[in-house]
């Protein structure tokens, strides 16, 4: 498997729909608008959003795909982009391709674009202090845990503490 990431486009909603509807059981619990009822039309507004916001330059989502045969594996996204050149990175990865790696290497590509590309002068990422693998991934990134922040998700409607990291362009050899 070849890991590549590149930007939403509109024909991209079917296969989006059908990764959410498969990964509702173990992605849920962190991201509250993944349940089963997800349904197609939700997946357009989601891709016509992800196109919309990149040519904003206020969120920049990306299909993580396998390049050699352009199946959808997950997301990664940078949002909550600040005029300071600082952004939020969050992950998501399929059932089928779980510990696989996939999740760790789009979201280093994520992170290269982001520095190189945008020059973003730091990326945080913040995950429920329950959330053991999305912890996991943030440090394989090389993520400098900066502390337990308070109140800083929402899930399910509830202010939630989140486990926060952080890296810089240096962090990457830039």
């Amino acid at each position: 498997m070849k890991i590549g990431i590149r930007c939403f486009n509109a024909c991209d909603a079917e296969a989006f729909h059908q990764a959410v509807l498969e990964s509702v059981e173990h992605v849920s619990a962190w991201l509250p608008w993944c349940t089963p009822e997800y349904g197609i039309d939700d997946a357009r507004q989601w891709t016509a959003g992800a196109v919309k916001s990149w040519a904003a330059g206020t969120d920049y989502r990306f299909i993580i795909e396998d390049t050699e045969n352009a199946s959808f594996l997950g997301s990664v996204g940078i949002n909550q982009v600040t005029h300071h050149k600082v952004g939020n990175l969050g992950y998501w990865v399929r059932r089928a391709v779980l510990n696989q790696g996939v999740c760790t290497a789009a979201s280093r590509l994520a992170i290269q674009f982001a520095f190189e590309r945008l020059g973003f002068q730091r990326l945080e990422i913040q995950v429920p202090i329950d959330n053991h693998p999305s912890n996991v991934v943030a440090s394989k990134l090389g993520g400098v845990y900066e502390g337990i922040f308070r109140n800083k998700l929402i899930l399910n409607g509830l202010s939630s503490p989140a486990k926060c990291y952080s890296v810089i362009p240096s962090d990457y050899g830039l």
